[in-house]
């Protein structure tokens, strides 16, 4: 990398590392640092948990992975979106009723 790649991101980790601090001012509570003080609906919520799923490094490595691999891996990758409309239409609102912070706390 050139010189301007690393001052590109060191200028970008300075950049989290303040934002981070600035906005964990605003929290008080241990609600609102870790569930946002429920200010996302539950469907909200479970659509975040579904585009986690697809992420730059699945879309990129699944391309290796069918390369190396073949593609028998996609049966995976087409029944999880049906996996996580599933779980989004279940779990999701269960545990944002639920007014737990997380799952274990069931355990």
């Amino acid at each position: 990398m050139r010189a301007l790649d690393w001052v590109i991101v060191a200028a970008y980790l300075v950049w989290i590392v303040y934002d981070g601090l600035r906005l964990t001012k605003r929290s008080k509570e241990i609600d609102g640092y870790f569930r946002g003080n429920r200010s996302l609906p539950w469907w909200t919520v479970g659509l975040s948990v579904m585009a986690t799923q697809l992420s730059a490094i699945t879309m990129i490595g699944t391309t290796g992975q069918g390369y190396v691999n073949g593609m028998r891996f996609l049966q995976f990758y087409y029944a999880l979106p049906l996996a996580m409309v599933v779980l989004c239409l279940t779990l999701v609102p269960f545990f944002h009723n639920a007014n737990v912070y997380t799952a274990y706390e069931f355990l």
